[in-house]
């Protein structure tokens, strides 16, 4: 199956506890805890994102990657990567299938990343500093 950004709307806009919306290139999907997700459509792979926290934000970065990849599998079809996102580096979860994949798949993994956030930013929360050190 081919996917686009259009067709990948139609199935997320079913859902009363999500709103969609095209932009950029890619599907933002926002549920009712203010989590956004980015889903990206290639010809071979669905991608879809979320930023956690910002690379600065972290007190010792060469440790917190230790534990994430200790503990990154823990959270089923999710895993943490770093990317760039408007000149600053941020740590990101996200789930990657095929392009090939059925609406309940894709639905799926939405669904898990939505709840995998929570985890991993509880997990990692002693490694981020926070806003409030004035």
């Amino acid at each position: 199956m081919s996917w686009t950004l259009e067709s990948l709307k139609s199935i997320f806009d079913k859902r009363d506890d999500w709103t969609t919306e095209i932009e950029s290139g890619c599907l933002s999907i926002s549920n009712d805890e203010n989590i956004d997700l980015f889903l990206y459509a290639g010809d071979n792979q669905l991608i879809v994102e979320t930023p956690l926290f910002a690379s600065g934000s972290v007190t010792d970065s060469a440790s917190l990657n230790a534990v994430i990849l200790r503990t990154h599998q823990y959270q089923p079809l999710s895993t943490i990567g770093i990317k760039a996102i408007d000149g600053d580096d941020y740590y990101v979860a996200f789930g990657a299938l095929s392009a090939n994949s059925n609406a309940e798949a894709v639905v799926e993994e939405v669904e898990t990343l939505f709840q995998n956030v929570d985890d991993f930013l509880e997990l990692y929360e002693s490694y981020i500093t926070t806003e409030n050190n004035s």
